[in-house]
């Protein structure tokens, strides 16, 4: 998808026949939006990310998704919204696992729009950086938005992209890869 840092969630249809990738992209294109939501066994949802949140989501009953999370699309509600448009298809015990992303120590946030994050996830978010600055503590704010919307946490990377070695950083770096996170089912989903 054409990842914008809002709050669009595209549910992907069955497999077959969705709009044509752009030249040079050979999966299906699904279009502009930061959260895709599949349940069919052949599919495989991907995010790309440098500092943002990544987010694998799964269900017990094979309906998963993938968030890209900025800030501003965090703050808007694309995890919260992603996690709904799961419910929508049918999904039950909704759980997320985060992906490699940037980390209080290495995120230096302004105090404006830190207040705009911790208005939305609790004072939790508010961090700072190795050298004492305002930061916002990203791993703290996607926890906070699984548990507004009801879903559970799963392990997943704890690493910060900025300082953590072997990740890209665009902000930290000015690096201009790309860490893929990529979520599919296992086969069918067993009984609920």
């Amino acid at each position: 998808m054409d990842q914008v840092h809002g709050t669009v969630v595209i549910t992907v249809p069955d497999p077959g026949g969705h709009s044509h990738p752009p030249r040079g992209v050979s999966a299906r294109w699904a279009g502009a939006g930061d959260a895709l939501v599949a349940s069919g066994t052949s599919d495989a949802l991907a995010v790309l990310t440098a500092d943002c949140a990544s987010v694998a989501l799964g269900s017990t009953n094979g309906i998963f998704g993938a968030v890209h999370a900025g800030w501003r699309g965090l703050v808007g509600g694309v995890v919260e919204a992603t996690v709904s448009a799961m419910r929508r298809q049918g999904a039950v015990g909704v759980v997320g696992a985060l992906g490699p992303c940037v980390h209080a120590c290495c995120y230096e946030f302004g105090a404006d729009d830190l207040d705009r994050v911790a208005a939305a996830y609790g004072d939790g978010v508010r961090a700072t950086t190795r050298d004492g600055r305002p930061a916002l503590d990203l791993p703290a704010a996607i926890s906070a938005a699984l548990a507004a919307a009801g879903a559970g946490r799963a392990p997943g990377t704890d690493v910060c992209t900025g300082c953590g070695g072997g990740y890209f950083s665009h902000r930290v770096r000015g690096d201009r890869g790309r860490q893929v996170l990529v979520v599919w089912a296992n086969g069918p989903p067993g009984p609920v």
